[in-house]
């Protein structure tokens, strides 16, 4: 009889260790989690801020788009206002789709295959954003010089453009490689936090 008392409290017992297993295992999952999101918080924050800031510019560049009287003026405006207007959406639709990824919900291959899809749409967007940057930095010389100096730099060429270019492609250049240092950095810690679960 004591023989079977005990191999009942040892059954008890075990039942009791797997079930504190699995808790802890999902009090870890979920802490993990939300490491994970609030990694990717880092960057959606001032995404959100630039959003503002690009759709305040779109809305500006709207209500003066009168005095763009010229065709060259007119697509240069045109194409500000699509570029303000798509851009801020595709860069916070990546970063969202990175955002969702639920370790709480799906296996580990589940999510790393998840995480790599995302990855990728992330990494193609940032080139194609670094792409429409570089344009939309030279389209915004004449229309910014239309807006408040009311000058049309289609029709009358400065010669201090020739200086100004320089100077805006060595800071564009430096702020490129500060974000895409930044993302590369947040891309190789959120995998790390990812590799976690697995062990």
């Amino acid at each position: 009889m004591e023989l079977e008392e005990m191999q009942m409290a040892w059954s008890q017992m075990s039942q009791e260790l797997e079930k504190q297993k699995q808790l802890t295992d999902e009090i870890i999952l979920k802490m993990t989690q939300q490491r994970y999101k609030d990694h990717w918080n880092k960057i959606a924050t001032p995404e959100k801020i630039g959003s503002v800031i690009c759709y305040t510019a779109l809305i500006f560049i709207l209500a003066n788009f009168e005095k763009f009287d010229t065709l060259p003026l007119q697509i240069s405006g045109g194409l500000c206002i699509l570029i303000l207007a798509i851009l801020p959406i595709l860069s916070l639709y990546t970063i969202r789709n990175l955002q969702r990824i639920n370790l709480t919900k799906t296996n580990y291959k589940e999510t790393m295959e998840a995480y790599a899809k995302s990855k990728k749409d992330f990494v193609n967007f940032q080139k194609l954003n670094i792409g429409i940057s570089f344009l939309f930095m030279l389209i915004t010389i004449p229309v910014s010089a239309k807006l408040f100096n009311n000058e049309d730099l289609f029709a009358n060429f400065d010669n201090k453009l020739f200086y100004a270019l320089p100077i805006m492609l060595i800071f564009f250049s430096g702020l490129i490689w500060f974000v895409t240092r930044c993302y590369k950095g947040i891309l190789r810690s959120s995998e790390r936090i990812l590799n976690e679960i697995k062990e």
